[in-house]
């Protein structure tokens, strides 16, 4: 029997939560699990590492933002990231329909103050673990490919889909 489209996003949903489940303080780690669902012999990268590999591997094809939900829920595996100094950050996209990015509280560090993170547009999911205490950087599916950075980093995240061999 051949995987439909249904099939596949259960797949994919599936690797986001035993990565975030095993990995929830490495990017890096979980989006690696992700990968190694679909690339077994994929060897472990840290992010700005494994963002170099995707930009210039024939197995990923660079994708634009409007493509991510859909793809993913496909079931397609589509990774994020950025590359930043000492270390980048990157997700995988997670199957299900999108929804305004923000939604969450963060701490003001000038005011020391809870404050709820505005929506910036409507964006696909995220799966995104971090060692860091970005509450928008960890999320499960519950935030956007956004959220993990914010506007401004957002600007030079790039995506791209497994296409294989």
């Amino acid at each position: 029997m051949a995987d439909n489209g249904s099939d596949k996003a259960q797949k994919l949903g599936t690797a986001c939560g035993d990565a975030y489940a095993q990995y929830p303080h490495s990017c890096s780690h979980a989006v690696w699990h992700v990968v190694k669902q679909y690339v077994p012999a994929q060897p472990y990268m840290t992010a700005n590492n494994l963002v170099q590999s995707l930009r210039t591997s024939s197995r990923w094809q660079e994708v634009r933002l409007f493509e991510l939900s859909k793809l993913a829920s496909d079931g397609v595996l589509v990774v994020g990231g950025a590359t930043d100094s000492p270390n980048g950050h990157v997700i995988v996209v997670y199957p299900g329909k999108e929804k305004f990015s923000g939604g969450y509280f963060f701490k003001d560090k000038v005011t020391g103050k809870d404050v709820k993170a505005p929506p910036n547009g409507i964006h696909a999911l995220a799966m995104s673990t971090s060692m860091g205490n970005w509450p928008g950087a960890k999320s499960q599916g519950d935030k956007t490919v956004l959220d993990p950075w914010g506007s401004v980093k957002f600007k030079n995240v790039k995506f791209w889909k497994y296409v294989g061999d």
